[in-house]
C-alpha cells in the first residue's frame, strides 16, 4: 500500500550534515487512536504535533508505534516510522533500511532478517480493557510498565484448563447474543451511543439489568417491549465476568516486566514454537497503563473483545486454535531485572529466542559504555539520554522521555550519559545465532 511521508523528529545531533546518521530516530509522533486508548500518551512523549488528518478523531490515542520497518505487516506499513535520513528530507525507515541495508544494519544481520527491521515496538495508552487475544507460534511479547494507576491489572493466561468445544461454542454464541441485542434498538441510536451506556454497566459486576431501564427503554425499536432486554442483558454479562473471571489478573506497577511468552512446560509439552499466552490488556476498572511492548510485527487474533461496541471483527476459530487453554500461573510470567555484576547501571530481563532486553540506568557523572557490532533499539521510558560517538554519523545524539532510536553498526561503540539519576533507557537486540 502506498506510504504518506510524515514530519520527522528533530533530535539534537553535533554530527556534521553531510555525514549520514548512524543513529536514526523516529518522529515521536507515530500515533494510532484506539477504542480503548487512554489520556496520556501525547504528554507522555512531550509531543503537540497534531496526529494525521486519517485518524477518527472520536477515538483516543492507544498506541505509539516506536520502531515500525516491516512492511510485510499490513499494521506496520500502515504506520510507517518517519527518519530523516540525514538530507533533510524525512523518509519511511523501512525505505532507508532497504537503500542502506549493509550500512546499517551489516550484511549478517541481513542475510537474516532481510532489509528490514523484524520488531514492533510500541508505547501502548491503556483505559479500557483490549480484546481477549492471542497470536501465531513465534510471536511472544514483553511488556514494560512505565507507569500505572494503583489498583491497575491486566489479565495473562488462562488461570484453569480449557474444554475447547466449550469455550469456542460459548464465545460464538455471544457473539450472536451480542448482534440480536443490537437488533432490539433503533437504528438511529448509534453504537458508540449505546457502548457509552453498556460498556460501565458490564464492567459493574454488581450492576441489574433495571438499572439500565431508564437509559435504554426509549431508544428500543417499537416493536420491542423493555421486559425482552433483561435476560439478554443478564447473559451476557455472565459471559463476560466468566470470560475475565477465566484469565489470571495480574497486578501491575511501574518499573514492573512481564513476559508473555508459553511456559516452558507447555512448550516441551506441544511441541510448538513459543507464543503468547491468551491475554486482555487492561482491566474493567479502567485503572489507565502507561507501558512499552516489544514484540515482532505479525498477526493479532481476537478470540473476544468485551461485547465491545461498535463490533470489530473476531478470530474466534484461529484464536482458540493458536492458543494455550492449559492452566497458567501468574508467577510464569513475571520477569526480574537482573543487574549485570560486570557493568555499572546495567541489567537484564528478557532473553529468548525473539529478542533481548537490557536496562540502561545512567547516573549523573558515571556513562555505560556500549559495544556491539548488531544493530538495536533505543527506548527512553524515564528522564533523557546523550549517546556520545566518535564515529562519523555519530557525534553527540539527545534523546528524551518517549523517544526511540535506532542505532546502526556504525556505532560500534558510544558511551550513555545522562544529567539525571532518575533515567532510564530500554535497549532491545535482536538473535544473531540461528
Amino acid at each position: 500500500m502506498p506510504i504518506s511521508p510524515g514530519p520527522a523528529s528533530a533530535p539534537h545531533t553535533s554530527a556534521p550534515s553531510a555525514a549520514k546518521p548512524a543513529v536514526l530516530v523516529p518522529a515521536c509522533n507515530n500515533f494510532v487512536e484506539r477504542p480503548w486508548g487512554g489520556l496520556r500518551l501525547r504528554d507522555y512523549k512531550r509531543c503537540c504535533v497534531p496526529p494525521s488528518p486519517q485518524l477518527d478523531q472520536g477515538e483516543r490515542l492507544g498506541e505509539a508505534f516506536e520502531i515500525s520497518a516491516w512492511d510485510a505487516d499490513p499494521e506496520a506499513c500502515a504506520h510507517p516510522s518517519m527518519v530523516d535520513p540525514g538530507d533533510g528530507v524525512p523518509a519511511t525507515l523501512s525505505g532507508v533500511l532497504d537503500a542502506e541495508a549493509e550500512r546499517l544494519l551489516g550484511a549478517e544481520f541481513t542475510a537474516r532478517y532481510g532489509r528490514a527491521y523484524p520488531l514492533l515496538p510500541k508505547t501502548l495508552d491503556i483505559l479500557e480493557l483490549l480484546s481477549v487475544q492471542g497470536h501465531p507460534a513465534g510471536h511472544t511479547e514483553a511488556y514494560i510498565i512505565i507507569d500505572a494507576e494503583p489498583g491497575a491489572t491486566l489479565r495473562l493466561g488462562f488461570a484453569a484448563d480449557q474444554d475447547p468445544a466449550a469455550l469456542r461454542a460459548a464465545l460464538h454464541e455471544g457473539r450472536r447474543a451480542q448482534q440480536r441485542l443490537l437488533e432490539c434498538f433503533a437504528p438511529v441510536v448509534g453504537a458508540r451511543q449505546l457502548h457509552t451506556v453498556l460498556a460501565p454497566w458490564f464492567a459493574d459486576r454488581a450492576a441489574v439489568p433495571e438499572a439500565l431501564e431508564a437509559s435504554l427503554a426509549a431508544w428500543l425499536a417499537p416493536s420491542v417491549p423493555w421486559q425482552r432486554i433483561p435476560p439478554q442483558l443478564g447473559a451476557l454479562k455472565d459471559l463476560y465476568w466468566r470470560v475475565l473471571d477465566g484469565l489470571n489478573a495480574i497486578p501491575v506497577a511501574p518499573g514492573q516486566i512481564i513476559y508473555n511468552a508459553n511456559p516452558p512446560r507447555v512448550v516441551a509439552a506441544t511441541g510448538r514454537a513459543a507464543a503468547a499466552e491468551v491475554h486482555a490488556l487492561g482491566n474493567p476498572d479502567g485503572r489507565e497503563i502507561l507501558m512499552l511492548e516489544i514484540r515482532r510485527p505479525g498477526p493479532t487474533l481476537r478470540a473476544w473483545d468485551n461485547l465491545r461496541l461498535p463490533m470489530r471483527e473476531l478470530d474466534i476459530d484461529a484464536a482458540l486454535d493458536a492458543l494455550n487453554l492449559s492452566r497458567t500461573a501468574t508467577e510464569e510470567f513475571l520477569v526480574e531485572a537482573r543487574p549485570d555484576a560486570t557493568r555499572a547501571g546495567v541489567a537484564h530481563s528478557v532473553d529468548c529466542e525473539y529478542f533481548r532486553i537490557e536496562h540502561l540506568r545512567p547516573r549523573s557523572g558515571s556513562g555505560i559504555e556500549i559495544a556491539s557490532t548488531w544493530p538495536h533499539t533505543l527506548h527512553v521510558v524515564r528522564g533523557r539520554a546523550v549517546l556520545e560517538s566518535e564515529v562519523p554519523g555519530g557525534g553527540s545524539v539527545e534523546l528524551v522521555q518517549g523517544q526511540s532510536a535506532l542505532v546502526g553498526i556504525e556505532l560500534a561503540r558510544y558511551c550513555l550519559t545522562s544529567e539525571r539519576d532518575d533515567t532510564e533507557v530500554v535497549r532491545v537486540e535482536l538473535p544473531r545465532g540461528p
